[in-house]
């Protein structure tokens, strides 16, 4: 059989980490893969309408019209967005924490009652916007307050949520707990309600605070807690309407964030920089006197103060693989696996490696598409944060044998050049000879990873139960893909 040319409409991040969709053709080459091309072709245009719809859903879902977005560089490891649309001017800080230089300083109590400038100069910041909710009467904050350590303020109650910076570490625990600051803690804010938790909105629709559109100051994290959002969006005026809690979440979702809190707003939400002094228009006119502060140094040397120690972690999710193969056969494989420690996968240095033995090589190793005989994948997606599950996906090609072989193949995740980490999971694939081979009873396969023959266990393994002529369609059409994307000589480009 001769090529076939599919034209598929696929959403290139798929393929390419791309989120536009387009159209594409595939060459499809059944020769290779022992299938027919009219099949394949339609397996593949009926795989690649969910495909489709998604991206579709992600180009055509409404957002607002950023009548001007513009990011510059404020300071060494802060960037800064100015947004302004018909209704909203907004200002973000995208704050780098493991940047070298970079800090976070609040407010002692002897420092409180001053205005976001006048704190920012004192402590020689580069940046800083006002903190939490307070009395005006004292002067003191609703929630705990800390600076080097020192702690002041209001007791942690079940509408609070102290922002905690230490020594490479950071948390924003949610607003009902009350469990207190941290031991480790030496530089603390706080605000309520919380407004994202682990990538989800959290439902404040049932308060007041929430649902009105105000001036807001409010502050995100990352997953994986190197990067800091600071947010001061304008209000109660024409051209400056304010946002809703769910108005901020949708914001702090799009920079990025998986958790945020809300802190106080109105006319106490102020943001300063240094050299253009208050980059916001606060309500009152003029900044308010408040009672504490967060306020970024961002030097450009120096130690990065609270960049998280990074830990790698993770917990089997499940796969798919044949249970039984012909020689010479490929087949598409896949791993997923939970992110369980404090920092994202990418797609260049965490990877799948071999086990039992470790970085021994692999009889199904197929060269164009491995990295490495020892490194079947890196992660497919640069995305896979903490609590994410992220999925690795390769090409086994079957091993030569003569006489039905059960191979036992053990992989386990790794940072390279860092450690390994999460739990060995292993294949079991029995190999059958091609037709017409002849039986040797010498055959002793490659590396010594034959065992003794059976299946793969549903609980252990977790592979799909299809196998030999029985291959899924979606199967064979991964390969198909994976093979025609380009993914081959992107992985050659990055083993040289």
């Amino acid at each position: 059989m001769g090529e076939r040319w599919c034209a598929l409409p696929t959403p290139v991040g798929t393929l390419v980490r791309s989120p536009e969709t387009q159209v594409r053709e595939i060459a499809i080459r059944p020769g290779r893969l022992g299938l027919d091309p009219d099949l394949l072709c339609r397996a593949a245009m009926r795989s690649s309408v969910c495909f489709a719809l998604a991206a579709l859903a992600v180009t055509l879902a409404p957002a607002a019209a950023h009548a001007a977005d513009a990011w510059t560089d404020a300071f060494p490891g802060v960037r800064r967005l100015h947004r302004t649309t018909s209704t909203q001017n907004i200002n973000v800080l995208k704050v780098d924490l493991c940047a070298p230089g970079v800090s976070v300083r609040t407010t002692a109590t002897g420092e409180r009652q001053r205005t976001v400038s006048s704190f920012a100069g004192a402590v020689g910041a580069q940046a800083a916007v006002n903190g939490d909710f307070f009395s005006f009467s004292n002067y003191d904050t609703n929630g705990p307050a800390m600076s080097g350590g020192a702690a002041w303020g209001g007791p942690d109650h079940t509408y609070v949520a102290p922002v905690q910076f230490g020594a490479h570490r950071v948390a924003l625990p949610g607003h009902e707990g009350t469990g207190g600051v941290e031991a480790w803690a030496r530089e603390v804010v706080s605000g309520h309600p919380s407004i994202l938790a682990g990538g989800a909105r959290r439902d404040n629709n049932g308060d007041s605070l929430c649902t009105a559109r105000h001036p807001r100051t409010a502050l995100g994290l990352s997953a994986d807690h190197r990067t800091l959002f600071v947010a001061v969006i304008d209000g109660r005026a024409t051209g400056r309407v304010g946002m809703t809690c769910d108005e901020m979440v949708a914001l702090f979702t799009e920079l990025g964030a998986t958790d945020a809190v809300n802190l106080d707003g109105g006319g106490s939400s102020t943001m300063w920089l240094q050299g253009p002094g208050v980059v916001n228009v606060p309500s009152d006119g003029s900044q308010r006197v408040v009672a504490n502060h967060l306020a970024i140094r961002a030097t450009g040397s120096g130690a990065a103060a609270h960049c998280p120690v990074p830990d790698y972690d993770a917990s089997f999710v499940g796969m798919s693989a044949p249970t039984t193969m012909v020689s010479g056969e490929e087949a598409v494989v896949w791993m997923d696996w939970k992110n369980d420690g404090n920092t994202t996968w990418d797609l260049d240095l965490t990877r799948i490696g071999t086990q039992a033995p470790q970085d021994r090589a692999s009889a199904f190793f197929e060269d164009g598409n491995w990295l490495a005989p020892n490194r079947p994948s890196g992660a497919d997606h640069s995305n896979y944060g903490p609590g994410a599950t992220g999925r690795f996906t390769w090409v086994m090609r079957a091993p030569e044998v003569t006489e039905e072989t059960r191979f036992d193949e053990a992989f386990q995740p790794l940072q390279e050049g860092v450690t390994w980490f999460g739990p060995v999971q292993t294949m079991s694939i029995v190999v059958q000879p091609r037709a017409g081979a002849e039986p040797d009873a010498g055959v002793d396969p490659e590396d010594g990873d034959a065992g003794t023959g059976g299946e793969v266990s549903g609980t252990s393994g977790g592979c799909s139960a299809s196998g030999g002529g029985d291959r899924a369609a979606s199967g064979l059409l991964g390969l198909a893909l994976l093979l025609a994307s380009g993914r081959a000589g992107r992985r050659r480009a990055r083993r040289a």
